[in-house]
């Protein structure tokens, strides 16, 4: 298991590469972070559809950044990211691979990131599978029940539930912080926005519910427990 043990050196290089070379970390929230629409499903497994203002980009240029689905009933969020430059996820071929690909991440108050949530927990591996194409995201057979993994950081075992009642979908932006001398200290997640308008169908608990409200999806970007949507 060494090589799991050194991708924390990895991704603290990756990082840095990514600040140099993608600039776009800072930009303003872009249309293709608008999420217009999101569709879930649920039944043992998740499915969503995310269609979002503008194209969604898939060459690295528009720096790290991603869409997110949240539970009421797991401790974990599911993320599909795109980030050149950082090595975290077994969907990549080598550090500069901006390829989309999922986690389940766990967050929590992160001293450096203030008053944005901090990743604490990220698995290596990606569950189900997400598909870019044109401004529509297509993430399939992602597993609700119990996922186990090891940290993408650390090469700790993991395990993490993303459970089946979907709360609320969000894109983010990612900001690695760090220093000179003990490299990558933390990753921030920022520029959180809720979906504008979110259908779910929970088919396994018979439950279906549709248009998720704007002002519910608004107090869900800052809960008491970050990794779930419930105040």
């Amino acid at each position: 298991m060494n090589d799991k043990m050194v991708l924390g050196l990895v991704v603290v290089a990756g990082f840095i590469g990514t600040i140099v070379a993608a600039p776009a970390l800072a930009h303003s929230v872009g249309d293709f972070l608008i999420i217009k629409r999101a569709e879930v499903t649920t039944n043992g497994e998740l499915d969503a559809t995310l269609i979002t203002e503008g194209e969604i980009p898939t060459d690295g240029s528009e720096g790290a950044f991603g869409y997110g689905v949240l539970t009421n009933d797991g401790d974990a969020i599911l993320v599909g990211t795109t980030h050149a430059g950082v090595l975290d996820s077994e969907e990549q071929d080598y550090i500069l691979d901006p390829i989309w690909h999922n986690h389940l991440v766990r967050l929590g108050d992160v001293e450096q990131c203030k008053e944005d949530p901090g990743v604490v927990d990220i698995t290596w591996q990606s569950p189900g599978e997400i598909e870019i194409n044109d401004n529509n995201a297509e993430i399939t057979d992602v597993p609700t029940d119990e996922f186990e993994g090891w940290h993408s950081i650390t090469g700790e075992e993991l395990s993490m539930t993303l459970g089946e009642d979907v709360s609320n979908v969000v894109s983010f932006r990612l900001d690695p912080v760090f220093d000179e001398e003990n490299g990558l200290q933390a990753v921030c997640v920022t520029d959180i926005t809720p979906a504008e308008d979110i259908d779910v169908n929970q088919r396994g608990g018979g439950r279906e519910s549709s248009s998720v409200g704007s002002e519910s999806n608004s107090r869900a970007t800052t809960p008491t427990n970050p990794n779930s949507a419930s105040t």
